[in-house]
């Protein structure tokens, strides 16, 4: 093993702040307004963490081959962002990120295109950031001889935990939202079918347009103060973000005040 415990785990929590400022820095910018991105509360992305410190113990014999380093860093990483995707949706019911659109890509889940780029990645932290990120960690390890580790499995997994109870309520209340937006669609359809002729061509445009009509219901009964903070930023922050297992709230979500 080329690394300590410690080191693993200081090494896991860097790379998860790094992840964590990049996807934000990159998010920000392309959605034109500040995204927190993240899954968990604090500002890290686990994923990355999960992955380099991965892609650092499984390439330690390729990593003086540029080429082998390439593919062998490719496949760890496409494996990773396709377990992640995975076990976002089985245990959380959320879909954060969907490559369908994307040719050769495998459930939405990872793409050829992205996985080039993650291979890149992965020779660039290697051969340029790592060892910086190396010789601090040495310097830290020096120090605090592992407490700084322990610190950050103790924050690291209250952080968990408290994301998981906040996410299961998150759940919930959209549950509760599908079954009145069900309802509410249910009304309009039975309306509808019992209007008079002259009322039909109105009766169907609110049809057609009821997912923001039942959104603009919920912000009018102050529906985001139903969410926490944490919910609203999982709104805003991943605007493609799907409820697995909830038919309806994919179609009205983009029209509640996330804010």
């Amino acid at each position: 093993m080329p690394y300590s415990l410690s080191e693993i785990i200081v090494l896991f929590f860097t790379y998860s702040v790094i992840g964590w400022l990049w996807e934000t820095f990159y998010c920000s910018l392309k959605d034109h307004h500040y995204a927190y991105r993240g899954f968990l509360f604090g500002p890290y992305c686990p994923v990355y963490g999960f992955a380099v410190t991965t892609i650092l113990i499984t390439t330690q014999p390729v990593q003086h081959n540029i080429f082998l380093l390439f593919i062998v860093g490719l496949i760890v990483a496409s494996i990773f962002e396709y377990v992640a995707s995975w076990f976002l949706e089985k245990f959380f019911h959320l879909k954060l990120w969907d490559y369908s659109h994307l040719k050769g890509n495998i459930q939405g889940r990872v793409a050829p295109q992205i996985s080039f780029f993650w291979g890149i990645g992965v020779v660039l932290l290697v051969k340029f950031i790592q060892p910086v990120v190396q010789r601090v960690i040495n310097w830290e390890e020096s120090w605090t001889h592992g407490m700084l580790a322990l610190i950050i499995v103790l924050v690291m997994g209250t952080d968990t935990v408290m994301t998981m109870i906040s996410v299961k309520k998150f759940h919930t209340t959209t549950k509760q939202w599908d079954e009145r937006a069900m309802a509410y669609r249910k009304k309009l359809e039975k309306r509808l079918k019992d209007a008079a002729p002259e009322e039909r061509p109105t009766l169907k445009h609110h049809l057609h347009d009821w997912h923001h009509q039942f959104a603009h219901r919920l912000n009018q009964e102050g529906a985001s103060k139903q969410l926490s903070w944490n919910h609203r930023r999982l709104l805003k922050s991943f605007p493609k973000m799907k409820v697995t297992d909830s038919k309806y709230f994919n179609d009205y979500k983009k029209g509640l005040k996330s804010k």
